[in-house]
């Protein structure tokens, strides 16, 4: 398949093709010249969930240094992971808090008015 229908099918942004060109493929075709394939395709995909999943382009370009095949990189990636999840996580909980605190002034906020329609 070629640049533009990949792209088109599986919703690619430019960056992550652009990425994948950089990083993996590394050959001297165009970009209108390029044709992927399912190995493509696998690649294409993994950068797309890593920059959906909130990964910079410097950690995309980490993770996927990491062979596939190798026990120890197998860990590395999954550290990578779970380092990206526990930040996730704590900025569930930032917002968590923050709606916590706005629900709290609401609900101070409502007393205040109910206090004040009782008394007038």
């Amino acid at each position: 398949m070629d640049r533009f229908t990949v792209q088109a099918t599986y919703q690619l942004s430019d960056q992550v093709l652009n990425d994948y060109d950089t990083w993996i493929r590394r050959d001297e075709a165009g970009p209108a010249e390029r044709q992927y394939d399912d190995a493509d395709l696998v690649y294409l995909q993994t950068i797309a969930a890593l920059y959906t999943m909130g990964f910079t382009a410097e950690e995309v370009a980490i993770y996927l240094q990491f062979d596939e095949q190798d026990q120890r990189t197998t860990e590395q990636r999954l550290r990578l992971l779970t380092r990206k999840r526990k930040e996730r996580l704590a900025e569930i909980h930032q917002c968590e808090s923050q709606v916590a605190a706005i629900d709290y002034l609401r609900f101070h906020l409502n007393n205040q008015n109910k206090g004040a329609e009782d008394n007038g």
